[in-house]
């Protein structure tokens, strides 16, 4: 009886463990861009990773790796290729550090309706973590360079950037991969002005507009003052199976 429990708790565990494994018997049928890496797959892509075929990780500071379906590239990306000063602060973990400087002046002329958003926790606390504790210069690069030299024959289908608001300086330095083989982006995209001079969700949707990117969900708000939002966006026309396949693992329903 112990034998069998034993032998059924293996078989739980390896199946549960094959979820999170990249191309499980060569069912990965996309490639994946994962800008802001830190902590794996996002959600719900965690627990559809055998749909990926190839993972392509940028991080700045995770060490670089490569495997048979997998590469790490610790480098920053950014729309033109430059060094630029990247803000870390005090208590966010390096979660909530960023290519730009949080706004404390919003923050403090908005305060009474922004401590109203949000956990009351994130609010009460914000101004000390948002306290600057260092500054690095960081080497940036623009991703269709990279891919153009390192993957010139692969063609990546899904982006998913989380860059604390540097996400519409790294799509307009991905234009060609906007324009030709991408399908699918996972964007994380401000609602209020939380850093110094970042886009706003409507500005990126109308540049992902002219690329033929069509806002297919926005998440529930999250973060302090619920100033972010996760989109997904969908390039409808480009890959039905794709598509198809995108939705499903985000429990979409297909397109009527």
């Amino acid at each position: 009886m112990i034998r069998h429990l034993k032998k059924a708790i293996k078989l739980i565990a390896s199946n549960v463990q094959r979820k999170y494994q990249l191309n499980y018997r060569n069912r990965g049928v996309l490639n994946f861009i994962d800008v802001g890496s830190i902590g794996g797959l996002p959600a719900p892509w965690n627990l559809a990773a055998n749909k990926i075929k190839f993972l392509l990780n940028f991080d700045p500071f995770e060490s670089p790796k490569r495997g048979s379906n997998f590469m790490t590239y610790n480098t920053a990306l950014w729309e033109v290729e430059e060094t630029r000063p990247f803000y870390i602060y005090k208590e966010f973990n390096a979660t909530g550090s960023s290519m730009f400087k949080q706004d404390s002046k919003y923050v403090q002329d908005n305060w009474d309706t922004l401590r109203k958003r949000g956990p009351a926790h994130l609010a009460e606390t914000w101004f000390k973590r948002s306290e600057l504790a260092d500054t690095r210069e960081l080497k940036c690069r623009r991703l269709d360079d990279i891919l153009r030299e390192e993957f010139p024959d692969t063609p990546f289908h899904f982006l998913k950037i989380d860059a604390q608001g540097a996400e519409y300086n790294i799509l307009k330095g991905a234009t060609t991969l906007l324009s030709n083989s991408c399908i699918g982006l996972h964007l994380e995209l401000f609602m209020i002005p939380l850093l110094e001079g970042i886009a706003m969700f409507d500005e990126v949707e109308s540049f992902l507009k002219d690329y033929g990117f069509k806002l297919i969900k926005k998440f529930p708000p999250h973060g302090s003052f619920e100033s972010q939002h996760d989109c997904l966006f969908l390039n409808e026309g480009r890959d039905h199976r794709l598509d198809s396949l995108i939705r499903s693992v985000y429990n979409i329903n297909a397109k009527a």
